[in-house]
Protein backbone atom coordinates (compact mmCIF):
# COMPACT_ATOMS: atom_id res chain seq x y z
CA UNK A 1 0.00 0.00 0.00
CA UNK A 2 1.45 2.98 -0.90
CA UNK A 3 0.44 6.94 0.34
CA UNK A 4 0.96 9.40 -1.67
CA UNK A 5 1.75 12.28 1.14
CA UNK A 6 3.11 15.89 2.32
CA UNK A 7 3.37 17.02 5.82
CA UNK A 8 -0.10 19.58 6.71
CA UNK A 9 -2.17 18.62 3.99
CA UNK A 10 -5.47 16.57 3.63
CA UNK A 11 -2.76 13.43 3.29
CA UNK A 12 -3.32 13.39 6.99
CA UNK A 13 -6.80 12.05 6.48
CA UNK A 14 -5.45 8.92 4.94
CA UNK A 15 -2.78 8.47 7.08
CA UNK A 16 -4.93 8.55 10.35
CA UNK A 17 -7.03 5.97 8.50
CA UNK A 18 -3.98 3.88 8.05
CA UNK A 19 -2.81 4.05 11.29
CA UNK A 20 -6.43 3.57 12.61
CA UNK A 21 -6.43 0.11 10.35
CA UNK A 22 -3.04 -0.82 11.18
CA UNK A 23 -2.26 -2.07 7.52
CA UNK A 24 1.69 -1.69 6.23
CA UNK A 25 1.97 1.19 4.18
CA UNK A 26 4.43 2.71 2.77
CA UNK A 27 4.41 6.80 2.16
CA UNK A 28 5.52 8.21 -1.50
CA UNK A 29 6.29 11.95 -0.96
CA UNK A 30 4.76 14.59 -3.19
CA UNK A 31 6.70 18.02 -2.66
CA UNK A 32 3.88 20.43 -2.99
CA UNK A 33 6.73 23.21 -2.68
CA UNK A 34 8.39 21.81 -6.25
CA UNK A 35 5.25 21.53 -7.75
CA UNK A 36 5.34 17.38 -7.58
CA UNK A 37 1.83 17.32 -7.75
CA UNK A 38 1.58 18.68 -11.02
CA UNK A 39 3.72 16.36 -12.45
CA UNK A 40 2.07 13.54 -15.62
CA UNK A 41 2.83 10.81 -13.44
CA UNK A 42 0.91 12.46 -10.66
CA UNK A 43 -1.60 13.72 -12.65
CA UNK A 44 -2.54 10.38 -14.07
CA UNK A 45 -3.48 9.29 -10.30
CA UNK A 46 -5.52 12.46 -9.61
CA UNK A 47 -6.13 14.82 -11.86
CA UNK A 48 -7.16 17.44 -9.66
CA UNK A 49 -3.47 17.38 -8.32
CA UNK A 50 -4.09 16.97 -4.46
CA UNK A 51 -3.21 15.24 -1.64
CA UNK A 52 -4.14 12.17 -0.84
CA UNK A 53 -4.07 9.87 -3.18
CA UNK A 54 -3.51 6.03 -2.84
CA UNK A 55 -1.73 2.89 -4.63
CA UNK A 56 -2.77 -0.40 -3.80
CA UNK A 57 -0.90 -2.73 -5.49
CA UNK A 58 -1.78 -1.04 -9.20
CA UNK A 59 -5.96 -0.15 -7.61
CA UNK A 60 -5.62 3.65 -7.70
CA UNK A 61 -7.93 5.99 -5.26
CA UNK A 62 -7.52 9.75 -4.95
CA UNK A 63 -9.84 12.42 -2.96
CA UNK A 64 -10.49 12.06 0.66
CA UNK A 65 -13.70 10.47 1.27
CA UNK A 66 -13.07 7.53 -1.77
CA UNK A 67 -9.89 6.86 0.27
CA UNK A 68 -11.20 6.28 3.46
CA UNK A 69 -14.31 4.29 1.85
CA UNK A 70 -11.94 2.19 -0.21
CA UNK A 71 -9.87 1.60 3.20
CA UNK A 72 -13.17 0.67 5.27
CA UNK A 73 -14.48 -1.72 2.55
CA UNK A 74 -10.92 -3.69 2.40
CA UNK A 75 -10.35 -4.11 6.04
CA UNK A 76 -13.66 -4.50 7.35
CA UNK A 77 -12.25 -6.27 10.53
CA UNK A 78 -11.18 -2.23 11.25
CA UNK A 79 -14.77 -1.65 12.28
CA UNK A 80 -14.28 1.64 10.43
CA UNK A 81 -17.01 1.57 7.59
CA UNK A 82 -20.38 -0.42 7.57
CA UNK A 83 -20.86 -3.67 5.02
CA UNK A 84 -23.39 -3.48 2.31
CA UNK A 85 -26.08 -5.87 4.59
CA UNK A 86 -25.44 -3.23 7.57
CA UNK A 87 -28.54 -1.28 8.55
CA UNK A 88 -26.02 1.55 9.19
CA UNK A 89 -24.57 1.56 5.72
CA UNK A 90 -26.34 5.10 4.25
CA UNK A 91 -25.98 6.68 6.93
CA UNK A 92 -22.02 5.85 6.90
CA UNK A 93 -21.73 6.99 3.38
CA UNK A 94 -24.10 10.02 4.00
CA UNK A 95 -21.93 11.42 6.97
CA UNK A 96 -18.69 10.30 4.58
CA UNK A 97 -19.72 12.39 1.72
CA UNK A 98 -21.59 15.39 3.77
CA UNK A 99 -17.91 16.58 4.82
CA UNK A 100 -16.14 16.98 1.09
CA UNK A 101 -19.52 17.62 -0.28
CA UNK A 102 -20.97 20.28 1.96
CA UNK A 103 -18.46 21.06 4.90
CA UNK A 104 -16.04 22.08 3.17
CA UNK A 105 -17.47 24.01 0.35
CA UNK A 106 -19.49 25.36 3.42
CA UNK A 107 -16.39 26.93 5.19
CA UNK A 108 -14.71 27.66 1.69
CA UNK A 109 -17.65 29.76 1.32
CA UNK A 110 -17.72 31.28 4.58
CA UNK A 111 -14.17 32.07 4.73
CA UNK A 112 -14.59 34.19 1.38
CA UNK A 113 -17.20 36.14 2.38
CA UNK A 114 -18.86 35.31 -0.56
CA UNK A 115 -22.37 35.51 -0.83
CA UNK A 116 -23.43 31.71 -1.66
CA UNK A 117 -26.98 30.60 -2.63
CA UNK A 118 -28.56 28.75 -0.20
CA UNK A 119 -31.71 27.55 -2.87
CA UNK A 120 -29.06 26.45 -5.79
CA UNK A 121 -25.98 25.20 -3.56
CA UNK A 122 -26.25 21.64 -2.43
CA UNK A 123 -24.76 22.92 0.92
CA UNK A 124 -27.21 25.13 1.77
CA UNK A 125 -24.80 27.89 3.81
CA UNK A 126 -22.26 27.41 6.87
CA UNK A 127 -25.35 27.69 9.46
CA UNK A 128 -27.18 24.48 7.58
CA UNK A 129 -24.06 22.77 7.65
CA UNK A 130 -23.83 23.41 11.27
CA UNK A 131 -27.19 23.08 12.69
CA UNK A 132 -26.75 19.32 10.75
CA UNK A 133 -23.70 18.21 12.45
CA UNK A 134 -25.20 19.60 15.52
CA UNK A 135 -28.44 17.09 14.91
CA UNK A 136 -26.09 14.46 14.10
CA UNK A 137 -24.01 14.82 17.10
CA UNK A 138 -27.09 14.65 19.71
CA UNK A 139 -28.10 10.88 18.52
CA UNK A 140 -24.83 9.74 20.47
CA UNK A 141 -20.99 10.20 20.66
CA UNK A 142 -20.25 9.62 17.09
CA UNK A 143 -21.96 9.54 14.18
CA UNK A 144 -22.83 6.12 13.76
CA UNK A 145 -23.87 6.33 17.70
CA UNK A 146 -21.63 4.29 19.44
CA UNK A 147 -19.28 3.77 16.82
CA UNK A 148 -16.22 5.73 15.66
CA UNK A 149 -15.85 5.51 11.76
CA UNK A 150 -14.41 6.60 8.85
CA UNK A 151 -17.03 9.39 8.47
CA UNK A 152 -15.88 10.76 12.20
CA UNK A 153 -11.99 10.46 11.30
CA UNK A 154 -12.91 12.85 7.84
CA UNK A 155 -15.64 14.93 9.86
CA UNK A 156 -13.27 15.63 13.21
CA UNK A 157 -10.12 16.37 11.04
CA UNK A 158 -12.12 19.18 9.24
CA UNK A 159 -13.28 20.77 12.06
CA UNK A 160 -9.71 21.05 13.49
CA UNK A 161 -9.18 22.84 10.24
CA UNK A 162 -12.73 25.36 10.90
CA UNK A 163 -11.47 25.47 14.20
CA UNK A 164 -8.03 26.80 13.33
CA UNK A 165 -9.67 29.51 10.86
CA UNK A 166 -11.80 30.11 13.57
CA UNK A 167 -14.95 29.38 12.13
CA UNK A 168 -16.30 27.73 14.95
CA UNK A 169 -15.04 27.66 18.59
CA UNK A 170 -13.55 24.49 20.04
CA UNK A 171 -16.07 23.86 22.79
CA UNK A 172 -19.16 22.48 23.17
CA UNK A 173 -20.89 19.31 21.53
CA UNK A 174 -18.10 20.22 18.74
CA UNK A 175 -15.13 20.83 20.95
CA UNK A 176 -15.62 17.28 23.17
CA UNK A 177 -16.47 15.71 19.83
CA UNK A 178 -13.25 16.55 17.95
CA UNK A 179 -11.13 15.60 21.53
CA UNK A 180 -13.00 12.41 21.60
CA UNK A 181 -11.58 11.78 17.95
CA UNK A 182 -8.03 12.93 18.35
CA UNK A 183 -7.64 11.43 21.61
CA UNK A 184 -7.58 8.25 19.45
CA UNK A 185 -4.66 5.88 19.83
CA UNK A 186 -4.47 5.65 15.71
CA UNK A 187 -4.59 9.57 15.54
CA UNK A 188 -1.83 9.53 18.12
CA UNK A 189 0.54 7.55 15.50
CA UNK A 190 -0.47 9.64 12.83
CA UNK A 191 0.09 12.77 14.64
CA UNK A 192 3.68 11.15 15.22
CA UNK A 193 4.46 10.65 11.85
CA UNK A 194 3.33 13.83 10.44
CA UNK A 195 5.74 15.32 13.47
CA UNK A 196 8.54 13.16 12.10
CA UNK A 197 7.97 13.92 8.78
CA UNK A 198 8.07 17.89 9.31
CA UNK A 199 11.36 17.34 11.14
CA UNK A 200 12.77 15.93 8.25
CA UNK A 201 12.12 18.85 6.04
CA UNK A 202 13.66 21.10 8.54
CA UNK A 203 17.29 19.45 8.37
Amino acid sequence: MKLYYWPKTRAFRALWMLEEIGAPYHIEHVNIRAGEQGSPAFRHLNPMTKLPALDDNGVHVSESGAVLLYLADKFPAAGLGATLDDPLRGRFLQWLFFTPGCLEPAMAEKMTGSPGNTFSFGWGDFDRVQQAIETALEEGEWLLGERFSAADLLLAGTLQIAFMAKLLEPKGRFGDYVERAVSRDGHARALAVEQREIAALKK
